[in-house]
């Protein structure tokens, strides 16, 4: 039998991209082709390496060292949990004796509630909570930072929290990574709704409604077991803005991540949109090529995904297939 019918489709009617054919072009596009600094910005590179995780630890512990050698404030705003980069880098901070004392921390993104109430970071279901047992907690007691330089998210800061990264004179350096839902971190078409790029990166931060994606993404990582229980993950976050982004001195986005610790992987196509789509409000990921940075993306984000249309491994495996039902 062959396999050869004609099924054309328009995407979800939730789905910020509406053009199938731009969105099919994309899907066919391989990441790999596209390394280099050959983005909007000059000052943007995207680069496929063999293990993200030691891209992010080195680069970390690179600038803690640097702060504390040269007595200079550190800035970071972080993703978490991000406990395998928290581990190794706090084993080389202990073991060169590097003190935190000048790093202040603020965070991408933290739980929240529908009723606007903020996951404690002493709450297992506090993304700062990781930080805290995986970073500082495995830290000598006399390199850590101070409690005041840890920036907690709470109820009553929400929609100060930019303004406090501001009064720090904004993040030396800005981790992020992406969601299914295309967006980085929190940060996506439906909780930053904006007309133009420009009118997005002078969004500040914000208590959000997470998208079904997001939520869905977050229920395959290690804090909830893997499992795929959605109902587990809270269903809504406080966020920094685009404009805490974009005030970042340099940005660096990591893309590794894999359902359940193996593939496929969940930023394989939102890597794609972000990095080979349109310049776009409704596509927010894609705000990283107009700013300096650079996209560390592991082999198996950067691995195909999906065959293309009669492309021959798949002609030659239906042959094989149906030469044994014959025989």
């Amino acid at each position: 039998m062959a396999f050869n019918g004609i099924f054309d489709f328009a995407p979800a009617e939730w789905l910020p991209l509406q053009d199938q054919e731009l969105v099919d072009r994309i899907g066919l596009m391989e990441i790999v082709d596209h390394q280099g600094k050959i983005f909007e910005n000059p000052e943007f590179e995207a680069r496929v390496v063999f293990d993200v995780h030691n891209y992010f630890a080195a680069d970390l512990f690179h600038r803690i060292r640097m702060s504390d050698v040269e007595d200079k404030k550190l800035v970071l705003i972080l993703p978490s949990p991000e406990n395998a980069v928290f581990i190794s880098v706090t084993e080389n901070l202990n073991k060169f004796n590097v003190s935190c004392r000048n790093v202040h921390i603020f965070f991408l993104y933290e739980y929240a509630n529908e009723k606007g109430d903020v996951a404690p970071w002493n709450s297992p279901y506090s993304r700062s909570g990781h930080f805290m047992r995986y970073f500082y907690n495995r830290l000598k007691a006399e390199l850590r930072m101070p409690m005041e330089n840890i920036h907690f998210w709470t109820k009553e800061n929400v929609a100060t929290y930019s303004d406090e990264l501001a009064a720090m004179g904004g993040a030396d350096v800005a981790y992020t990574a992406l969601s299914w839902s295309g967006g980085i971190g929190a940060i996506d078409y439906t909780t930053f709704p904006a007309e133009t790029m420009d009118e997005l990166m002078q969004l500040g931060s914000r208590h959000v409604n997470l998208m079904m994606e997001t939520q869905a993404h977050d229920s395959l990582r290690g804090m909830f077991g893997c499992s795929g229980d959605i109902a587990n993950v809270p269903p809504c976050a406080v966020t920094i803005g685009p404009k805490d982004l974009a005030a970042a001195k340099y940005r660096i986005d990591v893309e590794y991540l894999s359902a359940c610790g193996g593939n496929p992987s969940l930023q394989k196509f939102p890597l794609k949109l972000a990095l080979l789509g349109p310049v776009d409000p409704k596509n927010p990921a894609s705000m990283m090529r107009l700013l300096p940075g650079i996209c560390y993306i592991a082999e198996s984000v950067a691995a195909p995904g999906f065959y293309k249309p009669n492309n021959p491994w798949l002609i030659d495996k239906l042959a094989e297939i149906r030469a044994k039902e014959e025989a």
